[in-house]
């Protein structure tokens, strides 16, 4: 008897053992939407979903009014050979030949549902240099240096580079040659609406004035850099391999063809057979990989300048957007929102050798909406308090911090403000206005995990040496600069 209830209970304790003892095992892919979806505990939740810039749908721009926006001997060379036309450019050679590149060009144009907007210019401006007088040339000399300004303060190499120089973000094509390419009409109206044109875009819409549009437009359609370069005398006399000439498609042939249906019906083949749907939205042909336009009507306060300045571009907020600039996931414990605020209407130069942020002509509206939104959400929990408890650091301080700074050979990458230094890291002049103390101290104590791009060594300084930095640091304000 007692050995079959010692039975039975063996096999009860199996079957439960069985039946609820063991870890149940979870589909791996709800374990993917888990970890793609889970918050970090450090990260605060935000109010709105990020919209990531690099994960456009479609990585080239509309194409309905292409023809509007170039020239279609530049659409005739481009199809042909895009990279030979722009260096970087990432579209393949479709291996067509000039009688279908006539084909695709009439039916680009037979889908174009819009033409560019004509922008009234003085009548001089519409001359070449060797053709204006000398009161003209001195009227558009200055309007060309004016517009060289506004290209400076915009910082548009950052994005684009120019005959292969620049453009370190890498979001933007080479503007090498770009005066073969467009007219100032349509560069006019692509400054001045840059997400109609294209609301994908990884440009950001500048708040540019009437004035700083003409003025840019006129140095960009003058200046030798935007131009093909000239061949020297020395080349052009020397004996060169044979290369196969690019037939191009001219205005004159482009108007005689260009309500031909049965050759933009042939176009239209080729486009869909080429798949140029993959990278474009392509009209007539959406039903092959349709393209759900994003809603962006609505959109209001920091949200809609994520959008239109494109801060992403540059920037990484909870692992979306870019590492060319600053992670702004916790900005809020990083930076001084006094400070920020007039940062974001008129950027300084903080690195002097990359980094520089473009002049985007924010309204001090535009900043506050900014500032109060990182002050609020982009934000750290883990982050340590302020040493210093919002009080001024002692003189004995500052003065042992000092010494830590020069001891440890800070100012090789540093310049700070007395006594110069480096220019790899920032200038630190007024790292006391710009960055609080708390944000200092970690990024002192570990570089790499304040900011995995980090060059600056870990000294492994002690808790006493940490606070010397910190109140050497946090001593460095803009009053004390100007003397105040």
């Amino acid at each position: 008897m007692l050995a079959s209830l010692a039975m039975v209970g063996l096999s009860l304790m199996a079957f439960l053992s069985n039946s609820f003892g063991q870890e149940r095992k979870i589909d791996q892919i709800y374990l993917d939407l888990d970890k793609k979806y889970r918050i970090p505990e450090q990260w605060t939740v935000l109010p709105f979903e990020l919209e990531d810039p690099y994960k456009r749908i479609k990585n080239g721009p509309p194409l309905v009014n292409v023809v509007n926006k170039a020239k279609v001997e530049w659409i005739s060379r481009w199809i042909a050979n895009p990279k030979k036309v722009v260096p970087n450019a990432k579209m393949p050679d479709l291996g067509l030949n000039f009688e279908e590149i006539k084909a695709v060009i009439v039916y680009l144009s037979s889908i174009a549902d819009k033409e560019v907007p004509q922008v009234a210019w003085d009548a001089f401006l519409l001359k070449k240099d060797d053709e204006l007088s000398d009161d003209e040339y001195d009227k558009m000399d200055k309007i060309y240096n004016s517009g060289k300004g506004v290209w400076g303060r915009a910082r548009c190499t950052i994005c684009h580079p120019i005959k292969s120089v620049g453009g370190n973000v890498g979001v933007g094509p080479d503007l090498g040659e770009i005066t073969t390419k467009i007219n100032r009409n349509w560069l006019y109206d692509w400054l001045k609406n840059t997400k109609s044109h294209f609301p994908d875009t990884m440009m950001a819409q500048f708040r540019f004035s009437d004035s700083e549009i003409r003025d840019i437009v006129e140095f960009i359609m003058r200046d030798t850099q935007f131009m093909p370069e000239e061949a020297d005398e020395e080349e052009t006399t020397e004996a060169k391999p044979e290369q196969q000439e690019i037939q191009v498609l001219t205005e004159k042939e482009f108007s005689s063809i260009r309500k031909d249906n049965a050759l933009a019906e042939k176009g239209r083949d080729i486009v869909e057979k080429a798949r140029c749907f993959v990278c474009h939205d392509v009209k007539g042909i959406p039903e092959l990989m349709p393209v759900v336009e994003k809603k962006r009507d609505n959109l209001a306060g920091f949200e809609k300048l994520l959008y239109e300045i494109r801060c992403l571009a540059c920037h990484r907020i909870q692992e979306k957007g870019g590492t060319y600039a600053p992670n702004l996931t916790f900005v809020g414990n990083k930076i001084k929102m006094g400070w920020e605020q007039e940062f974001l209407q008129a950027p300084d130069i903080i690195r002097p050798l990359s980094q520089q942020m473009p002049k985007f002509n924010l309204i001090e509206e535009d900043a506050k909406v900014a500032t109060e939104f990182m002050d609020k959400y982009l934000l750290n929990k883990e982050l340590p308090q302020d040493v210093f408890k919002g009080e001024a650091p002692s003189p004995e301080i500052v003065s042992m911090g000092e010494k830590l700074f020069y001891d440890k050979g800070c100012n090789t990458c540093h310049a700070e403000g007395t006594k110069g230094g480096g220019v790899v890291g920032p200038n630190l002049a007024t790292v006391g206005d710009r960055l609080q103390p708390a944000y200092i101290l970690s990024h002192i104590k570990n570089p790499q995990q304040a900011n995995p791009q980090a060059l600056e060594p870990n000294f492994n300084l002690s808790e006493d040496e940490l606070k010397a930095m910190v109140g050497f640091l946090v001593d460095h304000v803009k009053k004390k600069e100007e003397g105040k």
